[in-house]
């Protein structure tokens, strides 16, 4: 596992800081993101036999290689109502830049199963079959797991060692990092927060990222003007921070904006660093 160069980090802090996008001076909506989320994945893959245990993959064209692997875990304050669609733009985004991307759905609260553990073990779930699959079209043994919001806290959950999933690194997008913090506030997605630490009273410490051993490789992107997820979140020990100035929650997440140009930076990096 690499640890990412903190130099790069300077520099995309700074990048972000002196060119401001149009995008990111009236930052983005959830509808922009849904009006953004038109491609059609190259192949559905089920992971189990739940109607939410599927897997959108999306693969770039004119590629000589196998391209490395983005697996997206989409956020949606960890409800059902918020589904993998809104994740399409994104794909789309990451597969233009030369990488595979894998759009993970997944049992949320409401969902049969979903909640604790249901919604943790969906992701890691989806990864072992991507991670184990037979020729694929992707490289199975360089794979980022990228996860948005609530998703960026599962994704941080799914990446702990323990686990042995083959991640060379985790980037959370405005990710939940300390959940009992989070659901002590009173927002809708605060209060799903508390929700969801109430399906499994007693493991409250287990759920909670902040308090378990982490990934050696956790980069955290946001935006500073997010509203919705608080600069708190971005207080991770040994995690490396880009804050993005002028963005909000959902700029992460959409083509066009300087923070998701940042997004592609970054996994750019990791794969140039993986080749050495």
């Amino acid at each position: 596992m690499h640890r990412f160069n903190t130099f790069l980090v300077s520099f995309l802090i700074g990048l972000c800081v002196l060119a401001p996008s149009s995008a990111n001076a009236d930052q983005v909506s959830f509808q922009d993101v849904l009006d953004r989320s038109t491609a059609s994945p190259d192949t559905i893959i089920r992971y189990g036999a739940a109607e939410p245990q599927f897997i959108e993959l999306y693969l770039p064209a004119g590629v000589q290689e196998p391209a490395p692997l983005v697996v997206f875990v989409h956020g949606g304050c960890w409800l059902n109502s918020f589904d993998v669609e809104h994740g399409r733009g994104l794909a789309e985004g990451v597969r233009n830049a030369g990488f595979a991307v894998a759009l993970v759905e997944y049992r949320r609260l409401d969902d049969e199963g979903g909640g604790w553990p249901g919604s943790l073990n969906d992701i890691t779930n989806a990864v072992t079959v991507l991670a184990e699959a037979t020729n694929p079209d992707y490289n199975a043994e360089n794979i980022s797991l990228v996860g948005h919001s609530a998703g960026g806290h599962l994704a941080l959950l799914a990446s702990q060692p323990e686990r042995g999933l083959p991640i060379r690194a985790v980037i959370g997008l405005a990710a939940i990092t300390d959940i009992e913090q989070y659901a002590m506030g009173e927002s809708g997605c605060e209060k799903s927060a508390a929700r969801f630490l109430a399906t499994s009273p007693g493991d409250e410490q287990t759920m909670n990222p902040a308090k378990q051993a982490r990934h050696s490789n956790i980069i955290l992107l946001q935006g500073d003007a997010d509203t919705i997820v608080g600069s708190e979140q971005m207080q991770l020990e040994n995690a490396e921070v880009i804050a993005i100035e002028g963005a909000g929650h959902f700029d992460v997440i959409h083509p066009g904006t300087e923070a998701f140009s940042t997004l592609i930076s970054v996994l750019q990096q990791l794969h140039i660093r993986e080749q050495r």
